[in-house]
């Protein structure tokens, strides 16, 4: 393994630790770093509020839903951290209004034996979208009321995304990407074929490009030019097997692009020659399957988690400066705080970890 080539990014021992019920599913901040909910395959949902007084985690806990034994799968907060929506196997999307000091209920939206496998809230307003089978519906919490229903013709919905800046929506599956403009919901959706089934998307933080993966192991980059994408996307392929994780840095220059399958680690930076097109840089710093990619918030330093409990931190997205300490155990969920002050991951043995700048331990002691 490397050496370290820098000062420390993180302490190596997490400052807060907790074990909940089951193995984490789903962790999420909200965009004030205010909240963090945890979700677990028994149906918990856990709420660490910061501002609540304490030195340990456990102090600053609020239990939503006490375990059910039906995994919840997908959670979210909205723009303004005023509402958590949460969805799982049992086929509710419940959602919590986080307006007073106590969390309360606003609203339980029941499909019958639907699995919701994926929600998100739009990017300013406080709408939510989520999936069941081949249909997303857009839920409002200004009128506590569905707005719209989408129907994906082709298959069972793999993937969804709002875009960041611009009104759309885009839905990913067997077939490629289908888009719709979200200031006319009845207007036709366009789509954007691909030959095979889409699994994964991911907008870059100013809107500029949309990766998605596919569940015969390419990484497809799609240049989006105001209205629709570039008809000659990027195509990545040679993978070791599943595409399992993305995340894109903020950057004033072109932004890089992370992804991992099998142990590796995958930087992709956009070059200045079109031609060329996106390159990979290769980062080995894992031995095992590696599940989860992050940037830090503005900055190019990156984390990066295995099956094994490596949590591994790259300065530049591509200097090797540490390896946390973590329980042996597959990491499931890694997150960073949006202030980029901390870093949160959680193991299928239920525990949930917090570490925080070397410099600083502030908060969720």
């Amino acid at each position: 393994m490397p050496k370290p080539k820098t000062n420390l990014i993180l302490n190596n021992k997490p400052q807060s630790q907790i074990t909940l019920s089951e193995y984490v599913t789903a962790i999420a901040w909200s965009a004030n770093s205010k909240y963090l909910a945890v979700a677990t395959a028994a149906g918990e949902l856990a709420l660490f509020d910061d501002e609540i007084a304490g030195s340990q985690i456990a102090q600053k806990q609020r239990e939503l839903q006490p375990p059910t034994e039906i995994s919840l799968d997908c959670l979210g907060f909205s723009a303004d951290s005023r509402w958590l929506a949460a969805g799982g196997q049992d086929g509710k999307v419940r959602v919590w209004s986080l307006a007073s000091e106590i969390p309360t209920i606003a609203a339980t939206l029941d499909l019958g034996n639907k699995w919701i496998e994926h929600l998100a809230w739009h990017p300013t307003r406080n709408e939510l979208a989520f999936s069941f089978g081949k249909y997303v519906q857009i839920w409002s919490a200004k009128t506590l009321d569905i707005i719209t229903t989408l129907n994906f013709e082709n298959s069972t919905i793999l993937a969804i995304a709002w875009h960041p800046l611009a009104p759309y929506f885009m839905v990913g599956g067997d077939g490629g990407v289908m888009t719709w403009n979200a200031q006319d919901w009845y207007e036709d959706p366009v789509p954007f074929e691909i030959p095979t089934a889409v699994s994964q998307l991911s907008w870059s933080k100013t809107g500029e490009y949309l990766v998605a993966s596919t569940l015969d192991n390419l990484v497809i980059v799609m240049h989006w030019l105001g209205h629709k994408f570039d008809p000659s996307p990027w195509r990545m392929q040679g993978f070791p097997g599943k595409i399992r994780s993305f995340d894109w840095s903020e950057s004033k220059k072109s932004p890089l692009l992370s992804s991992s399958s099998g142990s590796d680690v995958v930087v992709w930076s956009n070059h200045i020659d079109p031609n060329i097109g996106w390159e990979g840089e290769l980062l080995k710093g894992h031995n095992s399957i590696v599940g989860s990619v992050a940037f830090k918030p503005k900055s190019e330093t990156l984390a990066s988690a295995d099956e094994n409990g490596r949590i591994t931190i790259w300065k530049n997205a591509k200097d090797w400066v540490q390896a946390l300490d973590t329980p042996m155990g597959k990491i499931t969920a890694l997150q960073w705080q949006p202030q980029g002050k901390k870093l949160v991951a959680a193991n299928a043995d239920g525990e949930l970890m917090i570490w925080t700048e070397s410099s600083q331990g502030k908060g969720f002691r």
